[in-house]
Formats: C-alpha cells, sequence, structure tokens
C-alpha cells in the first residue's frame, strides 16, 4: 500500500515540474455550464406506528432534485488537461449546498482529482441496473417514507441502511487526494487519501475529536464486451484510523456485476461496513432492466440494515421498484414508477409506503 501511494506522489510531483516547465498555455480555460433538473410527482399511501397518525403522510406530493455544474478546462502545449468542476445544488440544502468542488489535471498517465467529490471506491462501484428514480442511494424515494421517532441514527446515503455506495462515517464528498489508472484490457484502478472527514473547510482538525484520520480508498473495476455480451464488475475496500476517545478504526468494502446482452442488463451489489457507530451494518440490491429504442423498464430490489443510535438493535429497510421510461428527445427523458418501502426496528417501530410517481428528467 505504501508503495502504490509512493509512486503515486512521485508521479504528481514529476507532473507539477512538467507543467511548470511547459510553455504557457495560449488561452485561458474554456468555459461550461451542464446540469439536470428533475420533477416528480406522486401519489403515496403511507402507514406508521411512530409520531404522527397513520394516515398523516397520505396524499400528492412534489419531490424535486437538480443542480448545476460549472466547468472549466484547458489543454496545455505538453499535452497535460487541467479543469474544475463545481456542482451547485439546484435546491435549498442547508447542509451542503456546494455538491462537489474539484480540481482535475489528466494525461496519459490517468487522472487525479483534487478537493471535495466521492472517492474512488464509490466512482468505481456497480449496482442494479434502474431506469426509474432507484431503490439503491435516493432521496426522492425514501422522501416519501415516514421516518421520524424510533428510526432515527443510521443514515441512507453513504451508508448500508440505504445504498450501496458507502462512504467512510458516511462522510460523502470529503476533501481528498484520487487517482485513477488508464483503462487497459478493461481494467482501471482507483485509490483516495482522505486527510480527515471535513468537506469545504480549512480548519485543522484535533484528531483526538474527529470521527477519522488517515483515509484510504482503493476501488477496481472490469467493463468490457464479448460477441454481444457486456460485463462490468467493480470491487472496493476502504479504512481510517480513528483516534478520538470513543472510536474505533472505521472500514468498509463492497462488490457489484452488470451482465448486458440485446438490451437485457442483470445485476446487483453488495456492501459491508465494520465500526462505522450507527451505519455499521450491509446492503444489497438486486435488478433487471430492458431497454429498446426510446423505451425503458426495469425492476429492483434493495435490502439494508443498520446500527440505530437511538433504538437498540438494528433497523431494516426493505424497497421495491418497477418503472418504465421513455425519452422525448435529446436530454428529456419521463419516468414512470410504482414503488413499495418498508422500515423496521427492532423497537418495533414500522414504516411503510406504496406509491405512484410520474417523472420528467432533464439534461443540459
Amino acid at each position: 500500500m505504501k508503495r502504490f501511494l509512493f509512486t503515486t506522489t512521485a508521479l504528481a510531483t514529476a507532473l507539477a515540474a512538467g507543467a511548470l516547465a511547459a510553455s504557457p498555455a495560449q488561452a485561458q480555460l474554456e468555459l461550461g455550464l451542464g446540469g439536470y433538473m428533475q420533477q416528480f410527482v406522486g401519489y403515496a399511501r403511507s402507514d406508521t406506528n411512530v409520531g404522527s397518525g397513520s394516515d398523516a403522510f397520505d396524499g400528492f406530493d412534489v419531490k424535486s432534485n437538480s443542480e448545476v455544474h460549472f466547468l472549466a478546462q484547458t489543454t496545455l502545449d505538453n499535452g497535460l488537461s487541467f479543469g474544475v468542476n463545481i456542482a451547485l445544488e439546484g435546491n435549498s440544502n442547508a447542509a451542503d449546498q456546494i455538491d462537489e468542488s474539484f480540481l482535475f489535471v489528466e494525461g496519459s498517465f490517468g487522472r487525479f482529482n483534487i478537493g471535495s467529490e466521492n472517492s474512488a471506491g464509490y466512482l468505481m462501484t456497480y449496482a442494479a441496473p434502474n431506469v426509474g428514480l432507484g431503490v439503491n442511494s435516493t432521496s426522492i424515494l425514501t422522501g416519501f417514507l415516514p421516518q421520524a421517532g424510533g428510526f432515527a441514527g443510521a443514515a441512507f446515503f453513504d451508508a448500508p441502511l440505504g445504498s450501496t455506495y458507502l462512504e467512510l462515517d458516511a462522510a460523502d464528498k470529503a476533501e481528498k487526494l484520487t487517482y485513477f489508472t488508464p483503462r487497459f484490457s478493461g481494467f482501471q484502478f482507483g485509490a483516495s487519501y482522505l486527510p480527515d472527514p471535513n468537506e469545504d473547510s480549512n480548519a485543522q482538525v484535533d484528531e483526538t475529536t474527529v470521527s477519522y484520520r488517515d483515509g484510504f480508498s482503493l476501488g477496481a473495476n472490469f467493463v468490457e464486451s464479448f460477441n454481444g455480451f457486456d460485463v462490468a464488475v467493480s470491487g472496493r475496500y476502504d479504512w481510517a484510523d480513528d483516534e478520538s476517545a470513543a472510536g474505533s478504526d472505521p472500514s468498509l468494502w463492497s462488490a457489484g456485476i452488470n451482465l448486458g446482452y440485446a438490451g437485457f442488463t442483470i445485476g446487483g451489489s453488495y456492501a459491508n461496513t465494520d465500526d462505522m457507530g450507527a451505519n455499521t451494518g450491509r446492503g444489497f440490491d438486486v435488478g433487471v432492466s430492458y431497454e429498446t429504442g426510446p423505451w425503458g423498464v426495469s425492476f429492483t430490489y434493495f435490502n439494508g440494515e443498520a446500527d440505530a443510535s437511538a433504538a437498540a438493535g438494528d433497523t431494516e429497510y426493505q424497497a421495491y421498484e418497477g418503472a418504465a421510461s421513455y425519452a422525448l428527445g435529446p436530454g428529456v427523458t419521463a419516468v414512470g414508477s410504482v414503488s413499495y418501502q418498508n422500515l423496521d426496528a427492532d423497537t418495533g417501530s414500522e414504516s411503510e409506503t406504496w406509491a405512484v410517481i410520474g417523472a420528467f428528467k432533464l439534461r443540459f
């Protein structure tokens, strides 16, 4: 492991020296604008024995998900490409209005990301296919499910209760340094170094109080086609050092696979975490999709389990979704979804929701 890190550090130093020696670029960075807008309208029928009455969450609702991406890139005379990616949440988000903000350096050696972005293992993960809202790491579907009271303590995002796309201590886009190799013979490898879980902060941390220091994320995947068969396989392992008084060293691993043929894709993933407090647990998903022309259909299932700090024992989450999509034109897709969710704690707290949801997804 140390040998790998020393090698990439030396490479980064060499790249910096090469950039300084290169002749000045003839133009400033070229600017670009992108992003997406997704609007969901649905009817949900919920039942819960926690908090408000069982019919308090029934009815129609509108959910939104949108981002604006500010992009800039230039290629120097020596062939190195430098770029910037800043993603602004299109909906109010007091916790994280800037979703990601990082610089990248790219060339024949591969790619470096520096800043606030997901880890190598996260970005290289494959999971069950879907054409709808998705049951794996989705805030839209879980937004229709009552979660008050005895369920508090375990996260749905970046943690196994609701996702196989994981981050150490569910810290999401902590500041980090990431390297990806070029893809060769279908294989690609990546590694991230996470000094601490801080995001969008230059403050120094106290290792006796912060949830971890010196985190690492290793990821790999294989993507190839063989006589009409498409294969994608991923795996990862992450770990960190926790020096806090109540701490234990967090770690996680996951594996995923997609197999495709003649428009059909079947796949799934499994993830497990250790020593991550309330987010210690496991999650998995399976699914199948079929796409032909502008049409797509899918069925997916997710099952997650995690410790819950606000409730004794474990909390289990299950979600099913059947979905269809139709591409109305470039960048415009209509989606229909029927889903069932169940959240069940060892304390006896339970919530379940049936939902029928329609959506327009626009990408620009």
